[in-house]
């Protein structure tokens, strides 16, 4: 049985918003009825626009949420993925606060741990209700890989293994050129250095029904450390529990390394890398990544203080309890995803005169030259024009698309796309840019009516991504080129293009170069956007690796830009 599962994901086949990061639409409703007597001209008129298909063969990867697994898809082509990830852990966390009444640091310190690695140690301020370590041990040490989608056929057959970063690798201090799909990351583990395999499948039937049925719950994949791995946390641990240890005069002596990241890194375990080593037919979205400990220490104290045992921990295994800690990799700790990609039908995409792709993780992107010439031009050249009292008041733009169609991974869109300057994609992501609505936003994906009955086509459905009215983004792209409306005539603007060298070519093919081949080439990429959930603020774009693939209508008067200005004083 296969499932093409993808959640929140999927759902992007019928999301049903308007809303986008540019601004408002602005219709001509009322337009003819207002009086001449106010003095306002409003003009529309239309600009075709052209696309094309694009490709990097390379994406930033720097990500929250990554994907592991393997799958081809007749139409799609093949994906493999994995991902490094680091572990980070503090005082607060690693073993649990001082003052825990579930520690593991009263636990160590009530062993004879301490005294046996020569610690100087006290214990009459402990009074945990949990103490004291069974047999003076972790009992084991597992890493586990939570996801909550997956894509693909949930029963087939996948393996993973799970190799120990090098001790040097620290993500912290990396170049941001190194997180794209692209790099060499074998040079940041090796394969001699494996922590454990473990196989699998997507539909997680290792676990009972009763217990995934459960509301709170997250499928995992768990794969157990060797036992040098626990031994070495727990030798670092009592340093760390004697180190907190406020009333031995000795602390001072000792390091909590949980509390310097470089040395937990550096002398234990930097990091994982994660990949799959066997089955391709399924893929999963990581959620997050977490060491997990399991061991068991003494009850001593009842829930009002009395004691349960002697204050000679004899070895009474009556009253036990068992414990679980977890060093975790959180959406917002540094991760990067390595992926590889290959389709076989890349020069067809490349060269399809009907149609321009954009997918994710692959590489193919769309662009477009943006008429910002013609339509600043326009209305600059416009006898009615009287001095700087022009308006730009929409340039709307509904980017048509066909009805995703094809096998497993290639029916669904991309739920949202960025259009960003073409030179600009890799500063955007690098730095964590944000849309401007000036030289960049972004649309989602709909599967519906739109405003304009030019996209109302029985056939094919109304399918389209709606950036509205992106005006801004005309006027924003115009003034980086040395624009402003005090600018006395058309060919002043025209000469200061030259001068810069944005006018050396006949785009339009009339034989004469003038402000009308004045365009800017933007990008539309697939990206993931997150937002406040109580205020809807944009808080991050970053690029969407989860597979999508969509196909945008391409060729004379498929695709245009509805322009909207007035004139004053007229």
């Amino acid at each position: 049985m296969k499932h093409l599962i993808g959640y929140a994901a999927l759902a992007a086949l019928c999301i049903i918003v308007s809303a986008t990061a540019c601004s408002d639409d602005l219709s001509q409703i009322g337009a003819s009825t207002r009086p001449s007597s106010d003095g306002i001209t409003i003009k529309n008129t239309s600009y075709s626009v052209n696309l094309e298909t694009a490709y990097r063969d390379s994406i930033y990867v720097r990500t929250g949420y990554p994907l592991l697994g393997s799958i081809s898809d007749p139409s799609y082509g093949e994906i493999k993925a994995g991902y490094l990830a680091q572990f980070y852990a503090n005082k607060e966390t690693a073993l649990d606060s001082y003052n825990s009444s579930d520690s593991l640091v009263f636990g160590i310190l009530r062993t004879s741990l301490p005294k046996q690695m020569g610690y100087d140690w006290s214990d009459y301020h402990y009074n945990s209700r949990f103490d004291s370590l069974v047999n003076n041990r972790i009992d084991s040490m597992t890493i586990r890989i939570y996801y909550q989608t997956f894509y693909g056929d949930s029963l087939t057959p996948m393996q993973v293994s799970v190799y120990s970063l090098n001790p040097d690798v620290d993500f912290e201090t990396l170049p941001e050129s190194e997180f794209y799909s692209n790099n060499d990351f074998g040079q940041m583990y090796s394969e001699s250095n494996l922590l454990g395999r473990k196989a699998y499948t997507a539909a997680n039937r290792e676990v009972s029904d009763s217990v995934r049925s459960l509301s709170d719950y997250m499928s995992y994949i768990e794969v157990r450390l060797d036992d040098q791995y626990k031994q070495q946390f727990l030798d670092m641990a009592v340093q760390a529990a004697v180190a907190r240890d406020t009333a031995n005069p000795h602390a001072s002596e000792y390091v909590d390394i949980f509390a310097d990241q470089s040395k937990l890194r550096n002398q234990w375990l930097s990091g994982v890398c994660v990949k799959p080593t066997f089955g391709d037919g399924s893929l999963i979205k990581v959620y997050y990544t977490a060491i997990y400990l399991f061991y068991s220490s003494f009850h001593r104290y009842n829930e009002d203080g009395t004691l349960l045992r002697n204050a000679n921990d004899d070895a009474d295994s009556t009253y036990t309890t068992n414990h679980v800690k977890y060093i975790a990799v959180t959406p917002d700790v540094i991760q990067m995803s390595g992926l590889s990609f290959a389709d076989e039908n890349k020069d067809s995409r490349m060269s399809d005169a009907s149609a321009a792709y954009i997918t994710s993780p692959q590489g193919y992107y769309t662009t477009i030259d943006l008429p910002v010439g013609k339509v600043i031009g326009t209305m600059m050249s416009d006898p009615l024009r009287n001095d700087s009292s022009y308006f730009l008041n929409a340039a709307n733009f509904y980017l048509r698309a066909y009805k995703p169609q094809g096998d497993l991974l290639s029916s669904t869109p991309a739920p949202t796309v960025l259009m960003v300057q073409l030179d600009s994609i890799d500063t955007f992501f690098e730095e964590g840019s944000l849309p401007t609505s000036t030289t960049s936003c972004y649309a989602t994906y709909t599967c519906d009516s739109v405003p304009n009955a030019n996209y109302n086509d029985p056939t094919e459905g109304i399918y389209y991504y709606g950036f509205g009215n992106i005006n801004t983004v005309f006027l924003g792209l115009a003034e980086n080129e040395g624009w402003n409306k005090q600018m006395a005539s058309v060919s002043e603007w025209e000469n200061l293009l030259q001068a810069k060298g944005k006018l050396s070519a006949d785009t339009n093919g009339d034989g004469v170069i003038d402000i009308n081949d004045f365009t800017v080439r933007m990008a539309i990429i697939p990206v993931d956007v997150t937002t406040n959930s109580t205020y809807g603020t944009l808080l991050s774009v970053s690029n969407y690796i989860l597979p999508t693939s969509v196909r945008l209508k391409k060729g004379d008067d498929e695709q245009s830009i509805q322009m909207i200005y007035t004139f004053e004083g007229n």
